[in-house]
C-alpha cells in the first residue's frame, strides 16, 4: 500500500481504519491523497491498568500514536461519549470531528429464555445463585476484586458463585492475572465457587445461567458484554469508570471503582430484592433495544453519507490542508527559472591562468597551467563536470515540478469556477424555493380566508334555517 501498487486502495473513495490498537498497516494512512478517511477508535488499554510487561510497550505505542493517525483523517468515529472525551482531551482532537456510534449487539442471539440444562450440568449449577462476567481474563477488567468480593457475597446469599466465561489463557498476559486471581481465590478459600470456563463457543446461553452479571473493569472503550447481558435479561453491576455509566444509563446499578465492598453490596442488592431485581431487568431490556443492529446500520451509513458528500463550504481538515497548498500554488507567480539553465554550469571554461608580472609575466603562467594540469585534468575538471550534470538533472526536475505546479494552478482555477457555478445554482434553487414558500403561504391565507367566509356564510344559513323553523312552529300553534 505505501509504494502504491494497489490500484484498488489508491483509486478507492472511502477508507476506514479501525484502531483498537497500532499495527503496521496502519501507517498507509499517511499515503491517501483522494477520498474521505475515517479514523475508527475503540480506545486502547491504558498500560498501567495492563498488569503485565508482556505487550506493554505496544499498549504505549498505541497510545502514543493516536494524536497522529486521528489528524490524519476527515472524521473520528468511537464507540461511547467516553472514547469521545480521550479524543478530545488526550489527543487534541476537534471535537465536531468526532462523531460518537456505539457498538450494536444481535438482539434475535441475546434474549431471555431458560438455562441450558447441560451447561448447568457442566459446571455444577444446580442451586446455585451465578455471579456471572464474560470477556478476556486481561489485567484491566479487574477480575480479582470480583473474587474479593465473593465472600462478602456469600455472608449474605451462601449458595451463590462466580462464573468466569471468557479467554483465560492465551498470552502470558492473561496466564499472569488468571494465576494472581486463583492464588487470590485459595487464599480467600473460594477456589469451588469460581469457576473459569475458558472460550466458548456461544456466549447467549451462558448468559442465561446468571442470576447478575458483575464486572469491576477500571477501563472500557464501550463494554458490549453489558448489552448482550441486558438484552439476555440479567441485571448488571459495573464499576463508575469510563464508559460504563454511559452505556448502562438508568438500566443498571454502578459500584466504586475498586471498592470490593460497594460491588459485594450492589450485588446482595439485586440477589436479595425480588423487585429490583425484575425492575432492573425491564429497564435493561428496554437500554439493550437501543443497541440494535438495525440502528447501528443506519447511523454508520449517514456517517459514510458524510464522510463521503463533498462539502465545499465546510471541507474537513485534512482537505482543508490539501486546499491551503493548492491555493498556495495557484496563486503564487510561477517564475521564469530560465536563467537555472545557465547557472547549472558550474564550470569556467573560458577561463585562462594569467599572471599581471612585468616581463616575466607569460612564463609565469605557462608555469601554473602546467604545474596544476596533472590535477587539472584527471581529477578537478571530471569532478566539477559531474557536479554539471547534477545541477542540469536537478533544474530539470526543478521546471517539471514548475510545470506540474502551473498545471494544479489551472486545474485548481477551474474547481473555483465550479464552486462558484454551484453556489450560484443552489442560490437560485434557494431563491426559487422562497419564491414557492410564499406563494403556498399566500394561498394557505387564501384558504384560510376562503374557509372564514364559509363558516359565516353557514352560520348564517343556519340561524335562517333556525328563524324558518320557529315560524313554522307558531304557524301551526
Amino acid at each position: 500500500l505505501e509504494a502504491c501498487r494497489d490500484d484498488h486502495f489508491a483509486r478507492s473513495d472511502l477508507y476506514v481504519y479501525h484502531y483498537p490498537a497500532y499495527y503496521p498497516l496502519i501507517d498507509s494512512i499517511k499515503y491517501i491523497d483522494r477520498g474521505a478517511v475515517i479514523f475508527y477508535f475503540h480506545n486502547v488499554t491504558p498500560p498501567n491498568l495492563w498488569g503485565s510487561a508482556f505487550e506493554r510497550d505496544t499498549l504505549t505505542k498505541s497510545l502514543v500514536r493516536v494524536t497522529s493517525l486521528a489528524a490524519l483523517a476527515d472524521l473520528c468515529v468511537t464507540d461511547s461519549e467516553f472514547n469521545a472525551d480521550c479524543l478530545v482531551y488526550d489527543h487534541g482532537v476537534d471535537r465536531e470531528r468526532i462523531r460518537v456510534l456505539p457498538l450494536a449487539v444481535p438482539l434475535d442471539q441475546f434474549a431471555p429464555g431458560p438455562k441450558n440444562e447441560a451447561l448447568l450440568r457442566k459446571h455444577n449449577l444446580h442451586g446455585k445463585r451465578v455471579i456471572e462476567f464474560v470477556g478476556r481474563m486481561a489485567g484491566n477488567k479487574r477480575i480479582d476484586l470480583l473474587i474479593e468480593a465473593l465472600p462478602l457475597v456469600r455472608q449474605h446469599v451462601p449458595n451463590v458463585v462466580l462464573l468466569l466465561v471468557g479467554d483465560d489463557s492465551s498470552n502470558p498476559a492473561i496466564a499472569e492475572t488468571v494465576s494472581r486471581a486463583t492464588a487470590r481465590a485459595e487464599e480467600l478459600g473460594v477456589t469451588p465457587q469460581v469457576i473459569f470456563t475458558g472460550v466458548v463457543d456461544d456466549q447467549a446461553p451462558y448468559y442465561r445461567l446468571a442470576d447478575v452479571y458483575a464486572t469491576a473493569s477500571l477501563h472500557e472503550g464501550f463494554g458490549v458484554p453489558l448489552i448482550e447481558a441486558m438484552a439476555s435479561g440479567v441485571p448488571v453491576v459495573a464499576s463508575n469508570a469510563t464508559a460504563h455509566p454511559w452505556v448502562l444509563g438508568q438500566a443498571g446499578l454502578l459500584a466504586e471503582p475498586k471498592s470490593t465492598e460497594d460491588l459485594a453490596r450492589q450485588i446482595v442488592r439485586i440477589l436479595s430484592d425480588d423487585a429490583l431485581h425484575g425492575e432492573l431487568v425491564q429497564y435493561g431490556l428496554a437500554r439493550a433495544r437501543e443497541f440494535s443492529l438495525e440502528r447501528y446500520e443506519n447511523d454508520w451509513g449517514r456517517i459514510v453519507a458524510e464522510a463521503t458528500t463533498w462539502l465545499p463550504e465546510q471541507p474537513y481538515p485534512r482537505l482543508q490542508t490539501l486546499e491551503a497548498t493548492v491555493k498556495s500554488a495557484a496563486n503564487a507567480t510561477l517564475k521564469d527559472l530560465r536563467w537555472l539553465d545557465n547557472a547549472a554550469d558550474v564550470m569556467q571554461r573560458d577561463y585562462m591562468v594569467r599572471s599581471n608580472a612585468p616581463l616575466v609575466g607569460s612564463l609565469i603562467a605557462w608555469v601554473r597551467r602546467n604545474l596544476t594540469s596533472h590535477l587539472r585534468e584527471p581529477y578537478v575538471d571530471p569532478t566539477f563536470e559531474r557536479q554539471v550534470a547534477f545541477n542540469r538533472e536537478v533544474v530539470r526536475s526543478i521546471h517539471e515540478q514548475n510545470e506540474r505546479l502551473a498545471t494544479l494552478a489551472k486545474a485548481w482555477q477551474m474547481v473555483e469556477q465550479q464552486r462558484e457555478a454551484q453556489r450560484q445554482e443552489v442560490q437560485q434553487i434557494k431563491d426559487q424555493l422562497l419564491v414557492i414558500l410564499e406563494e403556498l403561504i399566500q394561498l394557505n391565507a387564501d384558504n384560510a380566508a376562503a374557509a372564514r367566509r364559509l363558516r359565516d356564510l353557514w352560520q348564517r344559513n343556519q340561524a335562517f334555517l333556525s328563524q324558518e323553523s320557529q315560524s313554522e312552529a307558531s304557524a301551526n300553534d
